[in-house]
């Protein structure tokens, strides 16, 4: 059950925007999807695995203004439920070796340990149109990790009908942007990959006034 008094999301603006005419539409996690392809290095990588970590609990609105460039969106990923190396995921990914279970949950415990999970429980992301094109538009994204943030430009694709819209991308970010540091074993010779590849795709579906 979602801990709806700890959302943070400005779910009121949002709401009380639908109500007065806005277009406002409100992300559905279990048709939405954000895969991350973690990555290895060092120098005994190839005795290591890549992993899928994806989350289908991603919340948010998005509101589409007249003028596009007054667009923006609020999304937020709760961190305790991300999925580690779900085989259709892997599959997705087309990673081919195939982890144990106690590696899997090593992944996951590692994982949850370097994001400090517990004192920071969200991924927040906000954006704003950076461009007025919309089906193709460039948007920026200020991304909220770990007490850090990071703003970056990414291109999407998106589709629009009256009640529905989907928004699609990918993007790349370093985890020392946030201030983390990848795990590693056998004193680095083994480690998570710094960089991150990031696919998203975003379902959300028009609120009525």
């Amino acid at each position: 059950e979602r801990e709806k008094s700890l959302l943070p999301l400005p779910e009121a603006i949002y709401i009380k925007a639908a109500k007065s005419g806005a277009t406002v539409y409100r992300i559905v996690p279990e048709e939405s999807l954000v895969l991350i392809h973690v990555g290895r290095a060092g120098k005994m990588a190839s005795l290591g695995h890549d992993h899928a970590v994806a989350s289908k609990d991603v919340q948010g609105f998005i509101e589409l203004a007249a003028d596009p460039l007054a667009s923006h969106a609020d999304i937020v990923m709760p961190l305790k439920s991300l999925m580690v190396d779900e085989p259709q995921y892997r599959a997705r990914l087309d990673l081919e070796s195939e982890p144990s279970s106690d590696d899997i949950a090593s992944t996951y415990s590692n994982m949850r340990r370097v994001l400090e999970a517990e004192l920071f429980p969200w991924a927040k992301v906000e954006l704003r149109f950076a461009s007025a094109n919309t089906v193709a538009p460039e948007v920026i994204a200020v991304i909220t990790l770990h007490g850090m943030a990071l703003e970056t430009v990414v291109p999407v694709e998106m589709e629009i009908d009256e009640n529905r819209l989907s928004v699609v991308g990918h993007l790349s970010f370093g985890q020392s942007d946030f201030g983390l540091t990848p795990f590693g074993s056998a004193g680095g010779l083994l480690r998570v990959a710094d960089e991150l590849q990031v696919e998203f795709e975003l379902v959300a579906v028009r609120l009525k006034k």
